[in-house]
């Protein structure tokens, strides 16, 4: 959106209004040549030029004020209108991997990533790698010096690094910045899903008992909540009170992994730790932010660590385990509760089971039971008050 020309000086620059979080940004032109802009954010304020030439647009991001002074972009904003007049320009030629990031790939996520936040987490240590590089200066030696780099990392997690590289430069191929990803014939990692753990039940207990005592109250119990129904934890953070069935015995949510809704059943010990978060949630989300008001938690990665070095220091450990792990333990102890892969597939939302309306029905009675018998067979001493 674009509104009334100004005069960039400092002053008047400091006195522009910013639009709230999720609101679009408003660009302000030069009065002295309106296609010099400064595009006003929540987050920041970065200088562009719009340019209509020949029959084409071009548009161009060069940096932030303050970093950037008005000054400095003006030069290289004439130099780049005489690069497109004299035929001279490059589209994406001045275009570094944060400004891409910033523009094209982080709008694109937040509108179709189901969570975007795990999404831009990850890219804080790829920017810390690439954010001065322009784009198509990065090499696929670049690409796999980074990988290599991430040594504290699995093979399962490097690759999702890998695949958030393949997006970010597939999209640059997309918008004709470069004509090949530099990510393009970069092995991933072989991942050893035979090393996937399942707790044991002393394990599961003293999981639940550290995650009691954690003063992280909604991350903890985010955790908890994961193990005792088998959600994905994304699905679990961004559970809201209009998902929840009015007596609290199960949730609708509206899009899982599998792309469709799935109805999830709540033990009684899951019903009582719901309970316990929604007398503490002051918004529509059951484990809402308290540091961004109107978000839900983030991952809660550091509470994973502390519960564990708390169960390690119980000796009750024993070998460190993911987050989803924590949902594994629950397909686990289901099939061993209910001695049916059916009822579990279900459970999970797995999207290779097909039943008929009528049969569905009936599963989703003994989904209600199966969840009770899972929870009562992996956890039988758990008392949530």
């Amino acid at each position: 959106m674009s509104t009334t020309p100004i005069e960039m000086n400092q002053k008047v620059l400091k006195a522009l209004p910013r639009p709230a979080k999720g609101e679009q940004g408003v660009e302000y032109p030069w009065k002295k040549n309106p296609r010099l802009r400064v595009l006003v954010t929540a987050k920041s304020m970065r200088w562009i030029v719009r340019l209509g030439w020949k029959g084409k647009r071009y548009y161009e991001s060069f940096g932030t004020y303050p970093e950037m002074k008005f000054a400095e972009f003006n030069q290289l904003a004439y130099q780049f209108i005489a690069d497109v007049q004299s035929g001279a320009y490059q589209k994406g030629a001045r275009l570094t991997v944060q400004q891409f990031f910033d523009d094209v790939v982080l709008p694109y996520s937040r509108n179709h990533h189901r969570d975007s936040k795990t999404f831009l987490s990850r890219s804080k240590r790829v920017m810390a790698a690439f954010a001065k590089e322009r784009v198509t200066d990065v090499t696929r030696r670049d690409v796999e010096r980074f990988l290599n780099s991430l040594t504290d990392l699995s093979h399962a997690s490097i690759n999702r690094y890998h695949a958030f590289l393949s997006k970010l430069f597939s999209m640059a191929v997309e918008h004709e910045i470069i004509d090949k990803s530099p990510v393009k014939g970069v092995k991933k990692r072989v991942e050893n899903n035979a090393k996937d753990r399942v707790l044991s039940s002393k394990e599961a207990e003293s999981f639940c008992r550290n995650a009691c005592a954690e003063p992280n109250f909604l991350h903890a119990s985010a955790l908890m909540l994961s193990l005792l129904t088998g959600m994905r934890i994304g699905n679990v953070i961004s559970l809201t009170r209009s998902m929840l069935a009015d007596d609290l015995s199960s949730a609708l949510l509206p899009m899982t992994k599998s792309g469709k809704s799935q109805r999830i059943y709540f033990s009684e010990p899951a019903k009582r730790l719901i309970r316990k978060c929604l007398k503490v949630s002051f918004n529509d989300w059951v484990f809402p932010s308290l540091n961004n008001r109107g978000e839900h938690i983030a991952y809660p990665r550091a509470c994973m660590e502390r519960i564990q070095q708390a169960m390690k220091q119980e000796g009750c450990l024993d070998a460190p385990f993911t987050i989803h792990d924590l949902r594994r333990t629950y397909a686990t102890q289901m099939l061993i509760a209910t001695n049916d892969i059916r009822l579990a597939q279900q459970s999970l939302g797995h999207s290779n089971v097909n039943v008929t309306e009528r049969y569905a029905y009936y599963q989703n009675t003994h989904l209600a039971q199966a969840s009770q018998q899972t929870v009562d067979a992996m956890l039988p001493n758990l008392q949530i008050d």
